[in-house]
């Protein structure tokens, strides 16, 4: 999944595609949104927990009008404002970010104006400022900004010897980094189950192209063996008919191999290996009027590479009988490579059809290449080799005189 980075103060942040990375962690993030600067907007952005927290700027008026404070009302005026510019945050969070940032500033600039008539005591509003950095400025911001700000707070609780002036920092650091954490959290918890859609939706087409290339590979090796055995029963059953029986039978068991292949295809727990489609090919080139060259004994390999041979001897032996006009397949083999070859046309009169695409991804992704050349002399080759790149360079000459 492709994604942005953005070199925050404390680290490196990362966006999915489409995702902003200045937009406002308040931001309700609803696939369908209401429109912009509406109140049902708002609502989204989560007004009603703004409208919560001007309960506690009740606090501080109830104390001014017990005392008869001479500043009531120009204090009244200050928070009055401020409680309003409180408000307008979730209607704040769908500007851009130097919107946002403006509005920090008249809201600092609020509190600032409050200095003359309760002095340091302002730092007890510290809570709100916090919240807003919480909601308004990208995580990678927020998390250094919030901190710096509960520092200043009890700073200058411990300047003017303050304890509330403590406790207001503290409560600042815990509540604001606590939203802002939790805004992060959700947001990577929803990048995380994209993933898994996406990846989800991977595997269902890494499933279709399994059965699609299965598929190819059964219905193409098991009718071509069909097709020619059916053909040269018919033939025998006019000059020879006792001797056609046998190739009928095989051509009935052959379908019946055909129906489990396939059904094991679906259920994903057919086996593949390499000396029963040795064996198999052995038949249907003989019976094809092809001679078999092909290997009596064979190496101990593990399961993943004899899957894959009888996958390559399949198809390799498929396009011999269907296209080279060859009179001679011969296979050779290794501990981690194979090659099959023919004395026929050759590869120019052919296409690379989907078997042979499908194969070489079967190949590759088993650290290894497939190879399709021609042999001296006339007629393809087809080699699978898993070895390093340096191996198969070094070798590659020898190998083709061997098998012309």
């Amino acid at each position: 999944m492709a994604r942005v980075d953005r070199r925050g103060l404390l680290g490196r942040q990362s966006f999915a595609p489409g995702e902003d990375p200045y937009a406002a962690p308040g931001a309700n993030p609803r696939p369908r949104p209401a429109r912009r600067f509406t109140p049902r907007r708002a609502w989204q952005n989560g007004l009603w927990i703004y409208l919560l927290g001007l309960v506690f700027l009740a606090i501080p008026i109830s104390g001014m009008v017990r005392e008869n404070d001479p500043d009531l009302f120009w204090m009244s005026v200050l928070l009055g404002a401020l409680a309003v510019l409180y408000l307008l945050s979730p209607w704040v969070c769908d500007l851009a970010i130097w919107g946002r940032g403006i509005y920090l500033c008249c809201f600092v600039t609020v509190l600032l104006a409050m200095l003359p008539f309760i002095q340091y005591r302002l730092v007890y509003f510290g809570v709100y400022l916090t919240i807003l950095l919480a909601m308004q400025l990208p995580w990678r911001v927020s998390r250094v900004a919030i901190p710096l700000t509960s520092i200043l707070i009890v700073a200058t609780g411990v300047l003017f010897q303050d304890a509330a002036a403590w406790i207001v920092g503290a409560m600042a650091l815990v509540v604001g980094l606590s939203i802002a954490m939790g805004i992060e959290t959700s947001r990577i918890q929803r990048r995380l189950q994209l993933a898994e859609q996406r990846i989800a939706g991977l595997a269902v087409v890494a499933e279709r192209e399994r059965i699609g290339r299965d598929l190819h590979d059964i219905l193409g090796h098991s009718l071509t063996a069909i097709s020619i055995k059916a053909g040269l029963a018919r033939r025998l059953l006019a000059v020879d008919p006792a001797a056609a029986g046998p190739q009928i039978a095989e051509v009935e068991q052959l379908a019946r191999q055909v129906l489990t292949d396939l059904r094991s295809t679906v259920s994903g727990i057919r086996e593949v290996r390499l000396a029963t489609e040795l064996a198999s090919a052995r038949s249907v080139l003989a019976a094809a009027g092809i001679r078999p060259e092909l290997p009596i004994a064979l190496p101990l390999l593990p399961d993943p590479i004899s899957e894959l041979f009888g996958y390559v001897v399949r198809e390799a032996v498929t396009n011999v009988v269907r296209h080279s006009e060859a009179s001679r397949c011969t296979v050779l083999l290794g501990p981690e490579w194979i090659r099959v070859a023919d004395d026929g046309i050759g590869r120019t009169r052919r296409e690379l059809g989907s078997g042979l695409t499908g194969l070489t991804e079967r190949v590759r992704n088993a650290g290894g290449v497939l190879e399709l050349l021609d042999t001296e002399g006339g007629g393809t080759t087809i080699v699978a080799d898993l070895r390093p790149a340096e191996l198969r360079d070094t070798e590659r000459g020898s190998r083709q005189e061997v098998i012309s």
